[in-house]
Formats: C-alpha cells, sequence, structure tokens
C-alpha cells in the first residue's frame, strides 16, 4: 500500500511542477498578446496547416505586428511585423545575436557570417565587406553567369510549347553558378541528369536542416543523435569537406607557385585566401565556413527567387510586354545578342520593379530568427529579459496593408523612384546591419539571366496550376512553380515552327 501512495504523492508532485511550468511560461512576456491556443500543444498546429504563412500574417497584424508564440511547453517567442520593433532592434544590435535554431546548422556553416557573433562577425563582416563590394569582382562573376545561362537556355529549349517545372532546372543552374564563382570548380550540373555527390551532398544538408527546424522533436539534440539523419549529415558533410579540402590544396600550391603576394582574384575562395584581419590570413577553418555559407546562401534562394520571378512575368502578359520593351530600348542593336554588359544590366529600372514586387510577394526568408543577449531592454516601456527569441517575420512585413496597400496585387510600380520604400518594413535581403552580404550578387545573376529568358522565350501562364508555398528555413512550393515556354519566332526552327500555333501573338 505504502508503494501505491508513494507513486501517488509523486504524479501529484510532478503534476503541480508541470502546472507551475505551465503558469510561469503562459504569463512569460504577456504584455504582448497572443492568438488563441491549443493548452500543451501551443500554436503548433498554426505552422502545419495547408495556409502557414497566411495565418500568422493576419494573426500578428490582428495583435498590432508582435505576439506571442508557443511550440509545444516551453517558452514562447515573439514574432515580429512592426516597423517601431525592428528599429529598436537595428539600434540594440550589439545586444542581439542570432535565433538559437541556427545551432542546427554550425556542423556545416560552423561559425561563418550565417551564424557568428559579437565581435568575431563584426570583423569578417568588415573584412568580406570590403573585398566582395568591388565592381572588378562582381564584373569577372558576370561572365560565369552569361556562360551558365548559356548552358540554361539550350536545357530550356527542349521544353519548347510544353510545360515546365522550373525549380529543378533553375536549382541546377545556380548550383553550377554558385559553385565555380565560389570555389572556382566546374560541376556542369545542368548537362547531367543525375546529381554530382557534391551537389547531392549540399542538398541533403539542406533537406536535413530545414526539416529539423520545422520538427518539434528534431530540434531536440536527445531525439536528433538517435535519428537516422545524424548519419545522413555526416556522410554528406564528409563528402563536402573532402571535395573542399582538395580545392584548398590546389589553390595553395597554385598560390605558392605563383608567389605568395599574388592577389588575383578569380572566385570567392580567391578572395578569402587574400582576406586579413588584424594583419592575419584567415586558416583552412575559418575558409571552409565562408565558403559553405556562401553556397548555402546563394544556392536554393536564387533557384527559388529566379522560379517565382519567371512564374509572375508568366502571370501577367502586360508586364512582360513592358519587360521586353524595355530590353528593347536599353540594348537597342544589340537586343539579339544574348549577352549584356555589367552596364547595360544596371540600365533596367523595370526589371529592377519586377524583381523587387516578386520578392515583396513572396520572401525567400520568410522569417529570421534572432535572440536578446542582455537585460534591462526596454521597448515601449516594456522590460525585456534576455534570452528572448523573436523572429523578424519578413513575409508580414511584406503583406501589411499599413506598410503596402493592397499587398496581394502584383503591382511594380509600387518600387518606382516616385514612392518611398520605407527599410523597416521590406527586406527581402534582410536588414542592416547583417543585411545579405550577396545582395548586388544576387541581383545582377537575376538580371542577367532574366534578360536571357525574357529575349529568347514567351513565358505563358498555366491557369490550371497553382502555387502552394510553404515556409521552412527558405520558401518552396510543394507543387512546384510551372509554366510554359515558346521560344519567340525569331528562334524557331521551321519544324518547331509547324507545330507552334502561330497565332499566338509574341
Amino acid at each position: 500500500m505504502e508503494i501505491f501512495e508513494i507513486i501517488e504523492a509523486l504524479i501529484l508532485a510532478l503534476t503541480a511542477l508541470f502546472l507551475i511550468h505551465l503558469f510561469r511560461i503562459y504569463t512569460y512576456l504577456n504584455e504582448f498578446p497572443t492568438p488563441s491556443f491549443t493548452p500543451i500543444i501551443g500554436h503548433v498546429f498554426d505552422y502545419s496547416n495547408p495556409s502557414t504563412l497566411e495565418t500568422i500574417t493576419k494573426n500578428v497584424i490582428k495583435c498590432g505586428g508582435i505576439m506571442r508564440q508557443y511550440l509545444g511547453p516551453q517558452h514562447p517567442f515573439l514574432v515580429v511585423a512592426d516597423k517601431d520593433f525592428l528599429e529598436f532592434t537595428c539600434k540594440n544590435n550589439r545586444y542581439i545575436s542570432k535565433g538559437s535554431h541556427y545551432n542546427y546548422i554550425k556542423p556545416w556553416l560552423g561559425e561563418g557570417l550565417v551564424t557568428s557573433n559579437g565581435e568575431k562577425w563584426k570583423q569578417r563582416r568588415r573584412a568580406l565587406s570590403t573585398k566582395f563590394s568591388q565592381t572588378s569582382l562582381l564584373q569577372n562573376f558576370l561572365d560565369i553567369f552569361n556562360q551558365k545561362s548559356d548552358i540554361l537556355l539550350s536545357v530550356l529549349d527542349k521544353y519548347h510549347n510544353k510545360d515546365v517545372n522550373l525549380q529543378p532546372i533553375m536549382k541546377r543552374f545556380t548550383f553550377d553558378i554558385i559553385c565555380e564563382t565560389a570555389m572556382g570548380i566546374c560541376l556542369n550540373q545542368q548537362s547531367q541528369t543525375t546529381n554530382t555527390e557534391y551537389a547531392a551532398s549540399v542538398e541533403t544538408l539542406c533537406d536535413i536542416y530545414y526539416n529539423r527546424m520545422s520538427s518539434y522533436l528534431m530540434r531536440y539534440d536527445f531525439f536528433y543523435q538517435r535519428s537516422d539523419e545524424i548519419v545522413r549529415e555526416k556522410k554528406a558533410l564528409a563528402v563536402i569537406d573532402d571535395i573542399l579540402e582538395k580545392i584548398l590544396n590546389l589553390k595553395s600550391e597554385v598560390k605558392k607557385s605563383s608567389g605568395e603576394n599574388d592577389a588575383t582574384t578569380n572566385d570567392f575562395l580567391d578572395l578569402l585566401l587574400n582576406v586579413e584581419i588584424d594583419g592575419k590570413r584567415l586558416n583552412k577553418d575559418d575558409i571552409r565556413e565562408e565558403v559553405n555559407t556562401f553556397i548555402l546562401a546563394g544556392y536554393d534562394t536564387s533557384s527559388t527567387a529566379l522560379s517565382l520571378i519567371l512564374y509572375k512575368i508568366a502571370e501577367h502578359p502586360d508586364i512582360q510586354k513592358k519587360l521586353l520593351e524595355e530590353q528593347k530600348e536599353v540594348l537597342k542593336e544589340d537586343f539579339k545578342k544574348l549577352h549584356v554588359s555589367f552596364e547595360n544590366l544596371h540600365k533596367m529600372p523595370y526589371l529592377d520593379m519586377v524583381i523587387k514586387e516578386t520578392l515583396r510577394m513572396h520572401a525567400i526568408i520568410p522569417m529570421s530568427g534572432r535572440r536578446l543577449e542582455k537585460d534591462g531592454l526596454k521597448y515601449d516601456n516594456i522590460n525585456l529579459p534576455s534570452t528572448v527569441n523573436f523572429s523578424i517575420f519578413m513575409h508580414g512585413f511584406h503583406h501589411n496593408p499599413e506598410y503596402f496597400p493592397e499587398p496581394e496585387k502584383f503591382r511594380p510600380e509600387r518600387f518606382s523612384s516616385n514612392e518611398k520604400i520605407d527599410k523597416f518594413t521590406y527586406m527581402p535581403f534582410g536588414v542592416k546591419p547583417r543585411q545579405c552580404l550577396g545582395k548586388n550578387f544576387a541581383m545582377l545573376e537575376l538580371k542577367s539571366a532574366i534578360s536571357k529568358i525574357l529575349r529568347t522565350y514567351q513565358l505563358i501562364n498555366i491557369s490550371e496550376h497553382q502555387l502552394d508555398l510553404k515556409p521552412k528555413l527558405l520558401l518552396y512550393s510543394a507543387t512546384g512553380i510551372c509554366i510554359k515556354i515558346r521560344k519567340r519566332s525569331k528562334n524557331i526552327t521551321k519544324k518547331q515552327e509547324a507545330s507552334v500555333n502561330l497565332s499566338t501573338s509574341y
């Protein structure tokens, strides 16, 4: 009988402790409103339903731009889509680090620009910004963009007058670009029917980390270390590390043979080998971190952005017509030449507007996590405790009618020079001081590819195809990103022309 009494007392004690725990977490940060939720489970269903982005956007706007969110019986985090709070975080940036979920990708990225904090981040950012912003480097990269987009057109030619899912094609295209600009290696992924071992390993790691961030159980090391995913992660990391080690050794040998003072920069890896911080060159671990960061940041993001921009152009024939007219006006006698000069790519304001409006409607990184590291900071007379996590909800900012009237309408003109866009409400590349270092790289890559594609193909909307956009770490469409493409008449071969309905206007 005594055993049962002990068990009963133990159950009552644990229940009492659990109820106290629930009371503490449900009164934590209670100065901020929260939508209705299921006890213990919290808002988990809001993040797993088919309309996650719409649900969270609706809730955060209803809560005034900042709301508490619970994922299971643990302390809440804040979802932020409020301009004033964002300005507050930028003003106090020295007390704010990256969110704790970025720790999941540290086995791959180490303490690179995306994951590092404090003085290390500041020094690394300062050194890389100076090097990476050089116009000559971007001009060198444009040659690579042109080479890879020539191959892209040959791939797209196979889909003349057919429906095509852009996602896998653009992934291979941007992967070829990022590997050659990052490491100087040519994988020719676009010309292959299967992924190379390196490409497959990058894809595997992206999949593992995205899934881990969206899984309640896998967030805990106890469960993750006992899952099959840890085996897949180690295998993929071994492949990537081995290839990068070989490339680094080759680069070092070349550098020795050409002289230690040789500062030739053909790719991002060359740039890193020439970087000095406090008079010291980066070591191999430092270089590994930044190369892997560059690949992750520029691979899936660019392919998804490019696919969505082409989709929006196909969806709006009137906008496509205006874009084509701009191409003719800017390029003139060079219109038929596929390659566009660096100077001409900066003379396409309407293309700029279309890209920016697409990235507003579809924020490629819907959320970016942050963590407060200092007690005593006040926002709107509210004391913010240290270690509180909050997510900057880009999609929520971009779809708030207070910041962007009629947010569900695709209106590129809102980014014309006549309309002022607040930097604290529009952030497709993040917000300073942690704005994406590759912003100019990405814009040049997108514009050079879109210019070629526009002048070569008519992009046609498939009325029955609907995007099913979902957030993980990045935005993705569960139904693919599909359009129909048709070569413009000047490029159509006689054989193709016979099978095309020539009544279609080009």
